[in-house]
């Protein structure tokens, strides 16, 4: 798909990723145990974003019932996003799930 504006061309590439639920799971029995890894059925697999640039690639999850997001790294250690909805910081596991399930 080409976009046009003015006598400039932009390129829009968009490239499919299967979903990485790993993190989840391994953030989910972290904190609560093995039992925990089904519940990784509850959220949905949003994307993939920008994070810090020491850390890479962070992964979006959302909660079906509460509609809130949860970031994670490759290794499931959680960030937050800022309210300029660019930049994430390191947070506690445990309040970025109670953040995501409450």
């Amino acid at each position: 798909m080409r976009l046009w504006s003015n006598s400039f061309s932009y390129s829009l590439i968009m490239v499919f990723r299967p979903p990485d639920w790993i993190p989840l799971e391994r953030a989910l029995i972290r904190e609560y145990g093995e039992a925990a890894r089904e519940a990784a059925s509850a959220f949905w697999f949003v994307g993939f974003v920008d994070g810090p640039a020491d850390v890479g690639q962070l992964r979006l999850y959302e909660h079906t019932g509460t509609r809130r997001r949860l970031v994670l790294d490759d290794n499931g250690r959680a960030y937050r996003q800022h309210a300029d909805l660019e930049h994430y910081s390191p947070v506690a596991l445990t309040d970025a799930l109670v953040d995501a399930l409450a």
